[in-house]
């Protein structure tokens, strides 16, 4: 024992099955994307029955500046992890370039204000001269900075983001090195349509934490009607998530998502559910207006 080392990887940014319907989540650039003032909320709790198991609720808007090629957002996020809280609010500032009438190249920079907090009295810790355990500071204020770049068409999109690009250390003790490790996602989809009222869109997603695991999304997304989009997703070392939105208006939609567990985690909890509800109001003319596909 004395000579033997063990490799474990634990979660340690927000995990989404809905980015599908709101990339904003996930990358910057899209921010102004939907060409409406774009609100969204969501909740999502993860591995049901796992005690511990994390809990996230966001809360994102976004919008374009008319004739200005550039869109503002603002993104709230609360994400529990046993006895670990990380809220953050950030805004977020994007800039297009217009390659032709149907394709543009979007540039996004986001800053937030993470309050970081740990609870000690949930945990039970034996040795309580321990240095670094409870030495952290329990309530943090920390600054961090996200980046993203994504092309984007009518009907499809190719997009990489940075998260965590400044690395904040989450301790000022020297015997510490915890920080926030940066994350790197690329993401693309494409949308066929097979007629006025069928369409596919096969999309994959993939995230990868610097001194961390890889994890690869692929999900093939129908839409009905051009009102209810249903999607499968196989998502890689961990197993599946069926999610489904529907548009009830114009403006109006709403999505679930379900993600059972294929590993050997699936005796320990009953899969995590995650519920998502937008609205687009409207900014450009009818007449301008292009059909929302992502």
């Amino acid at each position: 024992m004395v000579f033997s080392s063990f490799g474990a990887h634990s979660q340690q940014h927000a995990l989404y099955s809905q980015y599908i319907f709101n990339l904003f989540i996930v990358n910057p650039a899209y921010a102004g994307n939907r060409e409406a003032l774009s609100i969204n909320a969501g909740y999502r709790a993860q591995w049901v029955g796992f005690d511990g198991s994390p809990r996230t609720q966001n809360f994102s808007a976004h919008g374009p500046i008319r004739a200005k090629n550039m869109a503002l957002g603002l993104q709230f996020q609360n994400d529990v992890i046993g006895a670990r809280r990380a809220t953050s609010l950030a805004g977020t500032y994007s800039y297009s370039i217009r390659l032709n009438r149907k394709k543009k190249l979007s540039f996004g920079l986001q800053g937030s204000m993470l309050n970081y907090m740990i609870d000690w009295d949930k945990l039970s810790y034996g040795d309580s001269n321990e240095p670094i355990a409870y030495s952290i500071e329990p309530n943090r204020w920390i600054p961090n900075f996200d980046f993203g770049v994504m092309y984007s068409t009518a009907k499809g999109y190719l997009g990489f983001s940075a998260y965590n690009i400044s690395n904040p250390n989450l301790s000022e003790q020297p015997e510490s090195d915890a920080r926030l490790s940066t994350h790197l996602q690329l993401m693309g989809g494409k949308v066929y349509e097979l007629n006025r009222n069928f369409a596919l869109k096969p999309g994959f997603f993939v995230r990868y934490a610097v001194d961390g695991p890889m994890q690869v999304d692929a999900s093939l997304s129908a839409l009905f009607a051009n009102s209810v989009w249903l999607t499968t997703t196989y998502r890689h070392g961990f197993g599946m998530v069926g999610t489904a939105q529907v548009f009830i208006s114009e403006k109006f939609h709403f999505g679930y998502s379900y993600d059972w567990t294929l590993n050997n985690l699936a005796a320990y909890q009953s899969g995590s559910h995650e519920i998502f509800i937008g609205c687009d109001l409207s900014i450009l003319p009818a007449a301008d207006r292009k059909p929302r596909y992502y």
